[in-house]
C-alpha cells in the first residue's frame, strides 16, 4: 500500500513511533510544514509551505484560523497525493482533511481516513466555516479512527456511523521506553526523590497545581528526611509566571526545569522516581490521551495523575487519580507514594505491564494496518 500520512505543522514522534513499523512492508510518505514539530522518520516526509510556518505576531492563530477557517492548509497537497491509496489526514474540521477530500474527489487518492483526538461534542465549531468541514467529512471519509472511547461517542453524537469508528489509542515503544534498573531493596530505602512533570507548561496541564503541590511537600514536617526535587520538563507561555512563583515562595533550588529533544527523553523518565500529569479540563480541552502517560507507565513509573478526558482510559488500575485542579490532592497522592515504596514499587510495576499489553507500538501498527486493508 501507499499510505499518505498527513498531519501538517503537528506530524510529529510522539504520534508517528507506531506508525513507522508500518514502513517495513508499506510505502508510507508523511506530509508537513515547513516547520513541523519533528521530521525525521523511519519513512520519508514531504514539507510544504502553510500559514501555521509563519512567526509568531500578536493574535496570529485567531487571525489565520479566520482567514483560513483553519489554519492547517498544506499549499499543493492535492497535487502530491495523486497514485496514493490510503490519505490519512487528522480531525475532522481541520483544513488538509478537507484536502484530503479534495484529492479523493479529483480521483489522486483512493481512500481518506482521518484520526480525531477531539472529546468535546461539537467542538472547534465557533469559526464560520468549520461547522461545514465537519458536515462534509461525515458524507465523505472513508473510515475514522477515534484516538479514544470518549473520542467515539462524541463523533456518534455528531452524527458518524458507529460501524465507520474504529478505536485505536496512542502507542509507546516500550523497547525505547523502559524502566531503569533498581533493586526492591534500594527502592524501599529511598531517600532522594525525584517528581517529574512533562508537558507543556499550560494552566490545562496543571502545572500550577505541580508547584503549590511541591511548596506543601516541602514545608510537610512528615518528609523532612527526604532529599525532593521536582522536574518541570517542557516550555510554554506560563513559565515566566510559574518562575516568578517559585520564587516567591522560596522554592527555586527545589524546582528545575528543563527543555529536552524527544531523543533524550527516556533519560529523563529513568531519572525520576514519580510521575505526575495532573491535567485538568477547560470549557474548550479536556485531556484527549496523553502520550506522555503512556512513556511514564512504559518506564515503569509510579504515576499521580487526575480524574480529566480520557486519563482514566489511558492507565487504568497502574496509578493513583486525584481530583483535577485541586494542588491539595495532587500533594496527597505524591506523598503516599513517597511514604509507601511498597505501592510505589507495586504502582511502578502495575504501569509497565499494562502498557506493554496494551500500548507497544507493534500492537498499534497491527491495528492500524488491519483499518486500511478494510478501507481498501
Amino acid at each position: 500500500m501507499k499510505i499518505a500520512v498527513v498531519r501538517g505543522k503537528h506530524l510529529n514522534k510522539y504520534e508517528m513511533q507506531f506508525y513507522e513499523p508500518l514502513a517495513k512492508k508499506h510505502q508510507l510518505v508523511g506530509f508537513g510544514s515547513l516547520r513541523c514539530f519533528h521530521d525525521k522518520f523511519a519513512f520519508p516526509v514531504v514539507k510544504l509551505p502553510s500559514p501555521m510556518d509563519l512567526p509568531e505576531f500578536p493574535f496570529k492563530m485567531p487571525i489565520l484560523n479566520r482567514l483560513f477557517i483553519d489554519a492547517q492548509y498544506l499549499f499543493g497537497l492535492e497535487e502530491k497525493l495523486k497514485g496514493f491509496d490510503i490519505a490519512h489526514s487528522a480531525e475532522t474540521y481541520m483544513h488538509f482533511t478537507r484536502q484530503c477530500l479534495n484529492a479523493k474527489k479529483k480521483g489522486y487518492v483512493k481512500k481518506v481516513v482521518a484520526t480525531v483526538f477531539e472529546n468535546i461534542p461539537f467542538a472547534n465549531e465557533g469559526i464560520w466555516g468549520r461547522k461545514r468541514f465537519k458536515q462534509r467529512a461525515i458524507k465523505e471519509l472513508d473510515h475514522i479512527i477515534a484516538i479514544s472511547e470518549r473520542s467515539k461517542e462524541v463523533l456518534v453524537l455528531e452524527g458518524y456511523e458507529p460501524k465507520k469508528i474504529t478505536v485505536i489509542n496512542q502507542h509507546v515503544d516500550t523497547s525505547v521506553f523502559r524502566p531503569k534498573k533498581v533493586s526492591s531493596i534500594k527502592y524501599q530505602v529511598l531517600r532522594k526523590i525525584n517528581i517529574l512533570f512533562v508537558g507543556r507548561l499550560e494552566l490545562y496541564k496543571g502545572v500550577y497545581e505541580v508547584i503549590f503541590a511541591a511548596k506543601k511537600l516541602l514545608a510537610d514536617p512528615e518528609l523532612k528526611d527526604y532529599d525532593l526535587t521536582f522536574t518541570l520538563v517542557g516550555d510554554g507561555t506560563e513559565k515566566a509566571k510559574l518562575l516568578e512563583l517559585e520564587e516567591r515562595m522560596e522554592i527555586t533550588k527545589r524546582v528545575v526545569h528543563k527543555t529536552v529533544s524527544y531523543n533524550k527523553m527516556p533519560e529523563e523518565y529513568q531519572k525520576a522516581d514519580i510521575f505526575t500529569a495532573p491535567s485538568r479540563a477547560t470549557r474548550h480541552w479536556q485531556e484527549q490521551f496523553s502520550t506522555v502517560l503512556l512513556e511514564a507507565q512504559a518506564s515503569g513509573l509510579a504515576i499521580v495523575t487526575t480524574r480529566s478526558g480520557a486519563i482514566e482510559e489511558n492507565v487504568g488500575e497502574a496509578a493513583l487519580l486525584v481530583q483535577p485542579a485541586d494542588f491539595y490532592s495532587l500533594a496527597l497522592g505524591i506523598k503516599k507514594l513517597i511514604l509507601d515504596p511498597e505501592l510505589r514499587m507495586k504502582l511502578a510495576q502495575k504501569a509497565r505491564e499494562r502498557v506493554v499489553k496494551y500500548f507497544d507500538i507493534s500492537l498499534g501498527a497491527k491495528k492500524l494496518l488491519e483499518v486500511y486493508q478494510k478501507v481498501l
